[in-house]
């Protein structure tokens, strides 16, 4: 009988059971051919995140929209499966843009939104045909200026600041009022940037978004903000006389990062919207689309980094296991706090409390504080869950570390569908000059050159000592 796949070794770190042969297995196999540190993405996790969304979605909602945010990772074996599952593309950067279009998308799936675009940027979202969702006012005159010069009509919505505070972490809360996107209801200045491009020869409005963070578990901050945005949407139509053709919740679907943690089901979100969209389309005369952007929700679960100890030192206060990864490897702890489950493979001691700390030269460059996990050895492998967002794309080459290799998981294949990072990689862009001169003694432990004594001024002639 064939052994267990590599997709039940992943599923069972999933589950806690690391010391269960096919964990072992499938990590030992993916390092033997990979080397560490590697993220291993798993395709069914993927596929299932992703239909899970669209299957609670699509029997409330007419016109639902899926679209994937690529700043969680941009790699284009993912992008690319999933347009095959039929999700759109929001995109942030120039990057982004040409990451999108490599991967099949057309300019009328895709999403553009930022708050700080780039001429370039612009240009080429306009020249495709994205949408172009505006942050500002000053911003919406260098898109109908790039698109008259081009002899275009740019597609536009505008971000919308809803003032809802959907307690999340800080750093990615993007729908407070202090927050640096969108613009705001408040003031009426929402509605002055509709009135402003609804004046534009070059300008089309498409419809209206917003985006009140990232990693959402709690339901109340999306009502609020779905009844603050499809009552905006009936003031454009009775006010401006301006119909969208669609109206953009946002996402940031939380996921859980702990075990016996429970997320925010897209089931759970979807009734929850359903009564405040029927009522804004029987009020509203008409119904828009319906777009979403669960963010991490499609690939974070679905995303493992194996590293591999290098040796476990024990110190009057903790005992650190030093790991083959960094901050500049997995980022999200150092930079947000966050927690990331952590599996130590095959072994099954007694729990005890372990700081995993990588290899980059700075002391917060801690992965996991404090983990209750059976002691590894040199050599073992400890694996990282919930890394396929904001993983790999937050990556860099700090310390001079070439950035790893990525694979995808389909069953029992491994596909590499990113090459691990050399040293060349790191200096291929660099312009050097012709090495300079050695400095005489400027070498770590060289003997040093010793001072000259300071030859003594002659005496005149028949000048005695001391006269």
């Amino acid at each position: 009988m064939p052994g267990p796949t590599l997709h039940e070794g992943l599923e069972a770190l999933r589950a806690d059971r690391a010391s269960e042969p096919a964990a072992v297995r499938a990590i030992t196999r993916l390092a033997s051919e990979f080397g560490t540190p590697l993220y291993v993405y798993d395709k069914a996790t993927i596929t299932g995140q992703f239909r899970a969304f669209r299957a609670a979605f699509a029997p409330r909602f007419s016109k639902p929209s899926v679209l994937y945010a690529l700043k969680a990772n941009t790699n284009g074996a993912l992008v690319s499966l999933l347009r095959a599952e039929g999700a759109s593309a929001e995109v942030v950067s120039l990057g982004e843009i040409l990451a999108a279009v490599g991967a099949g998308y057309r300019g009328d799936e895709i999403l553009f939104t930022s708050s700080s675009k780039a001429p370039e940027e612009i240009a080429k979202a306009v020249e495709i045909g994205a949408v172009v969702n505006v942050d500002s006012r000053d911003e919406l005159e260098q898109v109908a200026a790039h698109a008259e010069a081009a002899g275009r009509k740019a597609r536009i919505s505008f971000r919308i600041n809803p003032g809802v505070d959907p307690h999340t972490l800080h750093q990615i809360n993007t729908g407070i009022a202090e927050s640096k996107f969108g613009l705001h209801l408040e003031g009426g200045l929402a509605r002055a940037g509709y009135k402003r491009a609804k004046e534009l020869p070059s300008i089309r409005i498409e419809g209206v978004h917003c985006h009140i963070g990232s990693q959402i578990t709690e339901i109340e901050g999306y009502v609020a903000t779905a009844r603050k945005m499809l009552s905006f949407v009936r003031e454009l139509k009775e006010e401006l006389s301006i119909r969208v053709s669609f109206v953009d919740l946002g996402g940031g679907l939380g996921v859980p990062y702990h075990d016996g943690e429970e997320g925010l089901t897209p089931a759970a979100l979807a009734s929850a919207l359903e009564p405040l969209w029927r009522r804004f389309t029987a009020d509203a005369g008409y119904e828009p689309e319906l777009w979403m952007e669960p963010g991490r929700f499609f690939v974070g679960p679905a995303g493992f980094l194996v590293t591999r100890v290098n040796s476990v030192k024990e110190t009057p206060l903790k005992v650190f296991v030093n790991v083959n990864a960094g901050s500049n490897t997995l980022l999200r702890p150092a930079m947000y706090a966050a927690h990331h489950r952590a599996r130590v493979v095959g072994r099954t001691g007694a729990p005890e409390a372990l700081d995993i700390a990588g290899d980059v030269c700075e002391t917060g460059d801690i992965l996991a504080a404090e983990r209750l996990l059976p002691r590894p050895r040199a050599g073992d492998f400890v694996v990282f869950l919930d890394a396929g967002a904001y993983g790999f794309s937050m990556a860099s080459t700090y310390n001079a570390r070439p950035l790893p290799p990525e694979i995808l998981v389909d069953g029992d294949t491994a596909t590499l569908i990113r090459r691990r990072g050399t040293f060349d990689d790191l200096v291929r862009d660099e312009i050097r000059p012709s090495p300079a001169p050695r400095t005489k003694g400027a070498s770590v432990g060289s003997k040093r050159e010793a001072p000259r004594r300071r030859k003594r001024p002659s005496r005149p002639p028949g000048k005695r000592r001391g006269a």
